[in-house]
Order: structure tokens, then C-alpha cells, then sequence
């Protein structure tokens, strides 16, 4: 598992996570951790959410993450849907 610090509130206007233009992700090898095949969870401060690094030809690398993630992680055996909320 991969995990990159990112900032929520820098997306765009289908949910997507700005990653390129980020001055901390200035040299972070997104075509590697693109290709590794990894599971990615993106960071913010105490909250999580996973994803895919998504190449966009117009912004850059984004981060397509999958909201209904976020601050659960998957348990098993599964007595449901498999996620579980960590974070109140």
C-alpha cells in the first residue's frame, strides 16, 4: 500500500484530488507508483480516503478516489459491507 499526503479541498469539479501542482509532490514519481499496481490511500491530516493515480492530460496526475472510503477501511470476515468506519 501506498500512502500520499494530499489536501482534500484542492479537487476539481468531479471529485478528483489535484496532485501536480502540489510544491510537496514536486518530485514524487507518480508514473511509478502509477504503474506499481499498489492500493493507494490519500491522506489528509487524520482522514483517508483510497484511490488510483490518474494521469489527466489537462491537470496532471489527480487522485480518483473512491469518497465512500473514506475513513473506513475494509475488514474481514466481513459482517457487512466490508467497510468499517474508523475515524467520529
Amino acid at each position: 500500500m501506498i500512502a500520499l499526503e494530499v489536501d482534500f479541498n484542492h479537487g476539481d469539479a468531479h471529485g478528483r484530488l489535484l496532485l501536480a501542482d502540489l510544491a510537496s509532490h514536486e518530485v514524487t514519481p507518480f508514473s511509478e507508483l502509477a504503474a506499481s499496481g499498489d492500493r493507494i490511500l490519500f491522506v489528509d491530516g487524520d482522514e483517508y480516503v483510497e484511490g488510483l493515480l490518474v494521469d489527466d492530460p489537462d491537470l496532471g496526475w489527480v487522485g480518483a478516489v473512491d469518497w465512500a472510503t473514506q475513513d473506513r477501511i475494509r475488514a474481514y470476515p466481513s459482517t457487512g459491507s466490508g467497510l468499517v468506519r474508523t475515524a467520529t
